[in-house]
This record gives structure tokens, C-alpha cells and sequence, in this order.
């Protein structure tokens, strides 16, 4: 909307040259020269519009004075709240350091009752060790005389049982001969079963390669003929399109397209778009209606195959 001033110097101006008309007019019966009018007039209107132009200089030196205030008047008040900041948060990190001390003082006091605490046990430890190295060189003493004891008896015993473990370690000198045979045997059975194991893994591991390599052949055998069958498909429904297609009115020849359409079983078209167009808006949208058109597409009988036919894209070429 315009500035009520702007609209008060229209109704001005206005007033002013109907003015000047009025006067200009010569109200008797004797015509005077059209120069003279039109020169008149002309110097009317220029003198109205270096009044506007002074009047409109005016107001525009107003509004940037107002604007040159306002933006003193906005940073004032953006210097205040960035001072009323730095106040709060000098207030905020005071508090802080005032709670950090007193944490630290409760913590020192704990400490301090801890460090007690710890003493006090250190002492009832060091008179608890103490008794406790009383007690061990009493025992110490009584262990070395039944040690004594013992040493003396064991030697008797060891004296007897030398001639009982000679006689035993024939024994199993004998036995462990026999089992390091036993062991060389089953080492040998083993071994020749490991290499059994190996030869049948090795022999199922080639007729497994030679399955795999079989249903390759055969998954291509039927890829090929799958695509042979989608290829044909693809040549019968691009024909019948073709059918259905009806050349615009002054396009040229040579144009060519890609269409992409999505299509339901039974062959209906859902949906049909050009996905690279000829460069002519009219004859691509001819394409597409021929597709629509020529719905139902005609598919293969064979269900199995109609994935590879939800989505077909296939080029339009009238002239292929």
C-alpha cells in the first residue's frame, strides 16, 4: 500500500494541471495558436514535477534520519543485553567457584576423618602383627623338631621303598613300551583313515563341482531361453504400441523415444512414463497414449516370467 503522503501529492498534481488547463483556455471567440498552449502546459508540468521531486527528496531524507535512529536505538539495546549477560554470567561463575569451595572444604574434612580412621587401624594391625610373629616363631620352633622327626622316619621309609620302586619302574619301563606300540599302531590307523576321510571328501568335493557346474549350464540354458521368450514379448508388445500409435500433426520423422511402463498380471498398464525423451514434448505424449492404448500387453503364458515384465522399458522407434 502507498504512503498516505504519496497519495496527497497525486490529488496535488492533479489539482494543479486541471488548474493550469482552466486558465490556459482562451474563453473567446478568437482561437489562439496551439504552440503557444502546448508551451504553457509544458512549463506547468515540469514545474509540478520538480515539486514532487522535491517534495518526495524530502521524505526520502526523512525515513533514512527515522532509520539512522532506529538502528542507534537497536544497538543500544543490544549493548544492554550484552552487558546484562556478562553481569548474569559473572554471577553464574561466582556461584560456581562459591560451591567448588565449599565441596572442596567438605571434601578435605572427610579426608582428614579418613586419614584418622586409617591410623587408628594401622596401629591395631602393627600390635595385631606383633602377636601374630609370637605366635608364628612358637610354631616355627615346634615345626623344625617334628621336621626332625620326620626327616628321620622318611629316610627309613625311603631306604625300603627304593628296592619296591626299582622293581616297579621295570615294570613300567615294560608297560610303556608296550603302550608307545599300541599308541604307534593307532598313530598308523588313524593316519590311514585321515587319508580315507581326505580321498572321499576330495571325490564328493569334485562331484559336487561338477553338480554345481551342471546347474550353471543349465540356469543359462534357461536364462537364454527365458530372455529369448522376453525379447520376443517384448518385440509383440512394442508392435502392437506401435498399432496404436497415431503420428502427430507436423512432427518429423526420425523421432525416437525410451518408454517405461509398470504393468499388472493380466497384462493391464498401470502407469507409463518416458524415461528419455525424443526432444518433442507432443509426439513423446503421442507415445504414451498409444501405450494406454494398446492396454491389455500382451504376455507370455508361462507366470513365472511375468516379473521380468512388472516393469518393461522398451525404445519407440515408428521408423525402426
Amino acid at each position: 500500500m502507498q504512503h498516505p503522503r504519496f497519495l496527497a501529492y497525486s490529488v496535488l498534481v492533479h489539482v494543479t494541471f486541471v488548474a493550469v488547463l482552466v486558465l490556459s483556455l482562451d474563453w473567446s471567440t478568437k482561437p489562439k495558436p496551439a504552440p503557444h498552449v502546448i508551451q504553457a502546459t509544458a512549463v506547468d508540468e515540469s514545474k509540478i514535477k520538480a515539486e514532487m521531486d522535491k517534495l518526495r527528496l524530502a521524505d526520502e531524507k526523512k525515513k533514512k534520519l527515522e532509520a539512522a535512529q532506529q538502528k542507534k536505538l537497536d544497538d543500544a539495546k543490544k549493548a544492554s543485553k550484552r552487558e546484562e549477560q556478562r553481569l548474569a554470567d559473572l554471577k553464574k561463575k561466582r556461584e560456581a567457584e562459591r560451591r567448588k569451595l565449599k565441596a572442596e572444604e567438605k571434601k578435605r574434612r572427610v579426608e582428614e576423618k579418613k586419614r584418622k580412621t586409617e591410623e587408628q587401624k594401622r596401629k591395631a594391625a602393627e600390635k595385631q602383627r606383633k602377636v601374630e610373629e609370637k605366635k608364628r616363631r612358637d610354631v616355627e620352633k615346634k615345626r623344625v623338631a617334628e621336621e626332625r622327626r620326620l626327616k628321620e622316619e622318611k629316610q627309613a621309609r625311603k631306604q625300603a621303598q627304593l628296592e619296591k620302586l626299582k622293581a616297579e619302574e621295570r615294570a613300567l619301563e615294560q608297560k610303556m613300551r608296550q603302550e608307545e606300540e599300541a599308541r604307534i599302531k593307532q598313530a598308523e590307523e588313524r593316519k590311514r583313515q585321515a587319508e580315507l576321510e581326505r580321498v572321499r571328501k576330495e571325490e564328493a568335493r569334485i562331484r559336487q563341482q561338477q553338480l554345481a557346474e551342471e546347474q550353471r549350464r543349465l540356469d543359462a540354458a534357461r536364462e537364454r531361453e527365458y530372455q529369448s521368450i522376453v525379447d520376443k514379448h517384448v518385440e509383440i508388445i512394442r508392435q502392437k504400441v506401435e498399432r496404436n500409435w497415431l503420428r502427430p500433426a507436423g512432427s518429423v520423422k526420425g523421432l525416437v523415444c525410451t518408454v517405461k511402463v509398470r504393468i499388472i498380471p493380466g497384462g493391464d498398464v498401470l502407469d507409463v512414463r518416458i524415461t528419455k525423451g525424443s526432444g518433442n514434448s507432443v509426439f513423446d505424449r503421442s507415445v504414451e497414449t498409444a501405450v494406454l492404448k494398446a492396454s491389455p500387453l500382451p504376455l507370455p503364458k508361462d507366470r513365472a516370467l511375468f516379473d521380468r515384465f512388472r516393469e518393461l522399458e522398451f525404445i519407440f522407434d515408428p521408423e525402426g
